[in-house]
């Protein structure tokens, strides 16, 4: 790899890895990129980074192919066949999208870019001012949990960075409570594709603290029949496409300005990302563990039965005219009527606020975070607790009926709706 000249130096000198200069400022560069936050939950993506790094600075260019890469970062079998198995191409694309995110928040100021181009493990190392800086904050999902996921979030940049260009066009909806302060980001956090496979297989949930941990990966909690290697490897197979996100964030980012809004995934937080800045966690208790932090108390429980192969909204104390249990069915006329929960609440600390938004299942789940951009969500909120326009919104939770064909919500109104008068402190995991 030809590295460029240090700032100052010659720029017609030669530089080489061998050159000492040149070898420490890609190695400093890099050491700075392992110690900052954004990498500090991603050890694969840092073994990943390390490994090429050495092998650039080496010119090891056959270890940097990628059934090389394979067996001796990601454990594969020296006869594995690449083409059957994307698991380095796969987390390189990830890789190169946290190095996007390192460089869009701690690593704005750094004067050296790193990057991996397409098609190619070497590393190249540019000074900042001709790197692009990306156009939308985005932590996005560490593969092996959704390996498709990394085109569907290209895919909403593009789409999020046309709507910036239109200006901004406010909306005056359920998001808009979340508009973020000075200084503030609106943080979505989406379902995790391994809890949710981890569920399916093991028939338990997982609890928030054996989320953080990452216990419930550990072979002692695994079902009988499937040890450690074979579910890791069922992880880094699986290819799930969050078409949510495709279906949501747009009109999230007509709601609120797209510079303020950061996509992170569920793996990728800690309990200090919700300190300060707002946050909308999508998709219930079972696929997204963070809600748990936050629901404990409230009236309508998503819950399930004891295997979790079926799940609805539970309303522990039903008023008159309501149902105790909303549970998804299919009417005369085919269409599916599907149940949700949202809720308004305070964050952690004082000036953070709160939007859980999630059901039992996908197409409840979709239809709750679309209810949120409406721009009649608001309004119905305020009507159904009797508050004037003047007056601010409480802390609430409700039920979102919706009548859905192929997934699409054809209707949706609040069936049922409640104040939190005093919502407790978010509960640390456990």
């Amino acid at each position: 790899m030809r590295l460029p000249p240090a700032p100052g130096a010659d720029p017609a000198a030669p530089a080489s890895p061998g050159q000492p200069e040149s070898t420490s400022t890609l190695q400093s560069a890099v050491d700075r990129i392992l110690a900052s936050q954004a990498f500090e939950r991603t050890h694969r993506l840092s073994v990943l980074l390390r490994y090429l790094t050495d092998h650039t600075l080496s010119g090891d260019t056959a270890g940097l192919k990628e059934p090389i890469i394979g067996q001796r970062v990601f454990g594969r079998p020296a006869d594995y066949i690449a083409s059957d198995d994307n698991i380095v191409r796969s987390n390189v694309r990830q890789l190169r999208l946290k190095l996007e995110e390192y460089y869009s928040t701690e690593g704005e100021k750094d004067p050296w870019r790193i990057t991996v181009p397409k098609g190619s493990y070497l590393l190249k190392l540019e000074p900042a001012a001709q790197a692009a800086p990306p156009v939308l904050l985005v932590r996005p999902w560490r593969l092996p949990d959704l390996i498709a996921v990394p085109a569907v979030l290209l895919a909403v940049v593009a789409l999020v960075w046309w709507l910036r260009t239109l200006g901004p066009q406010p909306k005056d909806c359920l998001l808009s409570l979340l508009r973020p302060g000075p200084g503030q980001r609106l943080l979505v956090v989406g379902s995790d594709a391994n809890v949710q496979l981890y569920v399916r297989l093991a028939k338990r949930r997982v609890t928030l603290q054996e989320y953080i941990d990452g216990r419930y990966q550990q072979s002692g909690h695994l079902p009988p029949g499937l040890d450690q290697a074979m579910f890791s490897s069922l992880m880094a197979s699986r290819s799930v496409t969050e078409t949510i996100f495709l279906n949501i964030l747009p009109e999230f980012a007509r709601a609120l300005p797209t510079t303020s809004l950061s996509v992170l995934a569920a793996d990728s937080i800690t309990t200090r990302d919700f300190d300060h800045d707002n946050a909308v966690l999508i998709s219930g208790p079972f696929g997204n563990p963070w809600v748990q932090m936050f629901d404990r108390d409230l009236n309508f429980q998503i819950e399930a039965n004891e295997e979790v192969t079926s799940a609805w909204v539970h309303n522990r104390k039903p008023r008159a005219g309501e149902q105790e249990y909303f549970r998804n069915y299919t009417d005369a006329s085919k269409t599916v009527v599907c149940y949700a929960r949202l809720a308004y609440l305070p964050g952690p600390r004082p000036g953070s606020h709160i939007i859980l938004t999630g059901g039992p299942h996908h197409a409840s789940t979709q239809a709750a975070g679309q209810f949120l951009t409406r721009e009649d969500s608001l309004e119905s909120i305020r009507r159904q607790l009797h508050i004037h326009r003047s007056e601010p919104v409480p802390w609430f939770e409700a039920v979102v009926e919706s009548r859905t064909l192929s997934l699409d919500p054809i209707s949706m109104r609040i069936v049922a709706i409640r104040r939190v008068e005093s919502p407790n402190t978010p509960q640390p995991p456990r």
